[in-house]
């Protein structure tokens, strides 16, 4: 058997094995050690350290891949270090600082909706029942001092609310994502072009506000949608138009692509000296930043409003995503964040959306070849921690790979994390 014909399941279960084999325990609850990127000095350093309770890179992300990876394989060693590391996510609750906990990928949303997906995977209603509670919980923060995108802020929390209510029905949740929603309205830059809004600081670290999914306007876009849809307040929509038109004003149709804002001290470099001036824009292929993030946005848009102008900009991110998965100098990490999984995810949406089984061929060529590349001759997967070696966690390391793969063998079994529809099917 050669790697291309490793059944997707079965390195899912590859992967969820070692996961399961490096796991190191304290009673009943389980943790990581692994690869980081942290700020040290100044700079962004790879260091080797355990992990909190988030789903970005913390034990309920990994939860959430091994439940999903329990539910279709039936491996009990599996459930049981799923079980450990969510019950070791839920001993920290409590470390998330109060102003970062609305946050779907580092605060308690993402932790509720990993116990949902547990609840479900397991069949194990205390999982769910606290994943509900958690949600709930979040109408008693203070949202004027959280933050705004989708990956640490309201806009992520909105599509948590909306994607659990849509499975277990809670009369608060649209509620609490109706005040996200005016939360991020008051803070709504309206421009010439669009509106927009000021995450990750605003200067000196953004040359603008930013476009793309996980921190800037297609992701506040998508979550506003998803809202609009759900509480029929016009106010919502036309921020979610807005905010489209704000990406739009950035395109580069040459490249395809929206580019990256954020200047060279976001990543931890040191600034640009003064009377220097702006440095050529960059232009990312990523899920946070760049065409396949954007481009899950605006399938969605297209999806739930059918205005051509969001498919044609799907279409170019499409195209512009299969160009890199398929040049041999393309993106080189596999992780769900800034990886070739991340990436596929898109490829996975537009076969669901448009209904041409085409693109899942092209997210299967991405598994079949990522598996004959490492899986088969034992290498080390490519994850997302740069300057760093394997880590354990979602959207960084082997457990986001490996919630790739089963995405791959049952797509419509296992929820996406990278884009939360409130839908099923």
């Amino acid at each position: 058997m050669t790697g291309g014909d490793l059944p997707f399941l079965g390195v899912a279960h590859a992967i969820g094995v070692r996961l399961c084999r490096d796991a190191v325990w304290d009673g009943d609850r389980c943790n990581w050690l692994g690869a980081s990127t942290e700020p040290v000095g100044g700079r962004w350093t790879a260091v080797h350290r355990s992990f909190g309770p988030d789903l970005y890179a913390g034990t309920s992300g990994i939860a959430c891949f091994l439940g999903r990876l329990y539910q279709a394989t039936g491996d009990r060693i599996v459930r049981q270090t799923a079980e450990g590391a969510i019950r070791q996510a839920l001993s920290r609750l409590e470390d998330v600082p109060p102003e970062q906990r609305v946050g779907l990928f580092t605060g308690h949303a993402g932790i509720a909706w990993a116990l949902v997906e547990m609840g479900e995977a397991c069949g194990e209603e205390t999982y769910l029942d606290r994943g509900l509670q958690i949600l709930e919980s979040l109408g008693d923060l203070d949202f004027a001092a959280q933050p705004l995108d989708l990956m640490t802020g309201c806009a992520g929390a909105i599509l948590a609310l909306l994607a659990v209510h849509h499975r277990y029905p809670r009369t608060a949740f649209p509620e609490i994502a109706r005040r996200l929603g005016e939360r991020l309205l008051a803070a709504a830059r309206p421009r010439e072009h669009g509106w927009s809004w000021t995450t990750l600081g605003g200067e000196p670290w953004q040359r603008d506000d930013l476009t793309g999914f996980s921190h800037g306007t297609a992701g506040i876009a998508c979550a506003l949608l998803e809202l609009h849809r759900a509480v029929g307040d016009g106010r919502f929509l036309t921020a979610a138009e807005n905010a489209f038109a704000y990406e739009r004003h950035w395109y580069d149709p040459e490249r395809e692509n929206w580019p990256d804002l954020r200047r060279s001290e976001a990543f931890g470099m040191a600034p640009a000296a003064a009377g220097d001036g702006e440095p050529p824009l960059v232009y990312a292929i990523h899920w946070c930043h760049g065409a396949p993030g954007s481009g899950l946005a605006h399938l969605r848009a297209w999806q739930l409003r059918g205005d051509e102008q969001y498919r044609e900009a799907a279409g170019a991110a499409l195209r512009t995503t299969w160009r890199d998965l398929t040049d041999p100098g393309g993106t080189s990490s596999f992780s769900l964040c800034h990886g070739r999984a991340g990436n596929a995810e898109l490829l996975l949406q537009a076969a669901r959306v448009l209904g041409d089984e085409g693109y899942k061929a092209c997210a299967d060529h991405v598994g079949r070849l990522g598996a004959e590349t490492y899986e088969q001759h034992g290498f080390a997967w490519p994850g997302g921690t740069l300057g760093g070696g394997e880590s354990p966690g979602l959207m960084l390391g082997s457990a986001g790979i490996g919630h790739f793969f089963i995405r791959l063998h049952d797509p419509a079994a296992t929820p996406p994390v990278l884009i939360l529809i409130p839908e099923r099917g």
